[in-house]
């Protein structure tokens, strides 16, 4: 029996690449529905050899049954929707953080197992997959005493409008952020909490620990919005528990399911090479000398691949594949 797929947000940049990626690994047996805001109905989508149509979201959406949701929108949105289809028996994937901290945050390759019995299960935020997808193998191997991250985040990170806003040179004209990035760089992503950490900054901090399922792990954060389209790369230093060598940590980084490691003296990841890619890839692997048992790596991921769509649609297939 086919399968009732609803995908909101449709037409948005996320929204884009989920279609992109169900189309590249084909899913049999499934129909989707297509929702978006009021200015996208009308558009038209192929999907695994069948045409669909936009619609418009609102109550309408209510009156079928679905087996699976996935929400690219916002938190508004999805506090808006995702209850009451949950209680039409829908599981739900989220990729807004509304939910982040109620419920599984699933990275398949990490802890699929988590899935089973919830009917909201949330994709993390874009930088902490790709960073926790190069830690994981080591943290199960050597453990994780500190980790710090230096991010450099695309502008697709902050949505469709905020890509027009990549070539403003006027802060008057942004649709989206709220200082020009053209020639810039934006140190602060969300807004800023009471401990002086950004909203982004924050997530990173939280959702490691939850994802990793190590809550003694130190974890501090910088984001940096940068101006480029597609690719976020993240610096991350971090200390290990165990006592261990390079030649170690890059040998658990080569059979690291997901990851690829990119380092020679004159190769390394970049975004302008990552780009379109399904791998988190991983370069720039060095002893921090400073401190003892301490290490450095860069790590670039397609923000609106493995970072957001892809990571969804891989849990889509796990629970299709194991009917949940």
């Amino acid at each position: 029996m086919k399968q009732n797929i609803l995908l909101v947000g449709a037409t948005g940049v996320v929204g884009r690449t989920v279609i992109k990626i169900l189309n590249e690994k084909n899913l049999k047996n499934c129909n989707f529905f297509l929702y978006a805001s009021k200015k996208s109905k009308g558009k038209t989508f192929n999907i695994c050899g069948t045409k669909y149509t936009v619609k418009e979201l609102g109550n309408e959406v209510f009156s079928n049954n679905y087996n699976y949701a996935l929400f690219c929108t916002n938190e508004q949105i999805s506090k808006s929707y995702i209850k009451q289809l949950t209680k039409k028996n829908t599981v739900v994937i989220d990729f807004s953080a509304l939910y982040r901290k109620r419920y599984p945050l699933i990275v398949p390759e990490i802890n699929m197992e988590n899935v089973k019995n919830n009917k909201i299960i949330c994709n993390p935020n874009c930088s902490t997959i790709a960073s926790v997808m190069a830690l994981y193998e080591i943290n199960k191997m050597f453990g994780l005493k500190r980790i710090v991250y230096s991010t450099y985040q695309a502008v697709s990170g902050a949505g469709k409008m905020a890509l027009d806003d990549i070539k403003t040179t006027k802060k008057e004209k942004l649709k989206k952020l709220n200082y020009v990035i053209n020639n810039n760089l934006i140190p602060c992503i969300g807004e800023i909490s009471n401990n002086l950490y950004s909203k982004e900054e924050n997530k990173m901090i939280y959702e490691t620990k939850k994802i990793l399922n190590n809550t003694t792990v130190k974890v501090t954060a910088t984001c940096v919005r940068v101006p480029i389209k597609i690719c976020h790369s993240v610096s991350i230093n971090f200390e290990t528990v165990k006592k261990t060598t390079l030649k170690k940590i890059k040998d658990v980084l080569k059979n690291t399911k997901g990851v690829k490691v990119v380092d020679t003296a004159l190769t390394y990841p970049m975004p302008i090479m990552v780009k379109g890619q399904n791998d988190v890839c991983v370069g720039r692997i060095r002893r921090d000398y400073s401190n003892p048992n301490c290490f450095n790596i860069f790590v670039v991921s397609d923000n609106l691949r493995k970072g957001a769509a892809q990571n969804g649609v891989q849990i889509l297939e796990q629970l299709l594949k194991e009917k949940i």
